[in-house]
């Protein structure tokens, strides 16, 4: 294993990703690559006096930018004070698919559950999902909130 590729949200929870990901690469010697994915929004714009919309991509702001590069920073800094050869990506995309291409590159993706029920799943679908079905690296999901 050579490459781990560890897609976080950014949440608090990210350093508990990140961590399992570092406990997993530190004896492998593999190199770990920390992706944070900025979804664009969709505005939905009226067409005319028609109830037909366009749905535009609008891109995050440039500080939005910012603040994911420094926050994956400063979550690769332990990292690479264990040793472990880390690297960071902030792309605007769609997560999915970010994910996937970037998946290319590694031997293993580790992401986190936030474990939402069934019903927000159905509604807004998961990432973790999709990446099950379509990717064809090992994924290793780390739940990221403790048993009560």
């Amino acid at each position: 294993m050579k490459t781990i590729l560890v897609a976080v949200d950014l949440s608090p929870m990210s350093h508990r990703v990140v961590k399992a990901a570092a406990d997993l690469a530190e004896p492998l010697k593999a190199k770990v690559i920390l992706l944070h994915v900025l979804p664009t929004v969709s505005a939905c714009v009226p067409l005319g006096s028609a109830i037909d919309v366009a749905v535009i991509p609008v891109p995050p702001s440039k500080e939005d930018v910012e603040l994911a590069k420094k926050t994956l920073l400063a979550l690769a800094s332990p990292l690479e004070a264990r040793g472990i050869l880390c690297e960071t990506l902030t792309k605007v995309a769609l997560p999915v698919e970010e994910i996937e291409k970037q998946a290319v590159h590694a031997s293993m993706v580790v992401v986190g559950s936030h474990g939402h029920g069934g019903l927000f799943h159905l509604f807004s679908g998961s990432v973790i999902t999709a990446l099950l079905k379509h990717t064809t690296k090992p994924v290793l999901v780390v739940p990221v909130h403790e048993k009560i």
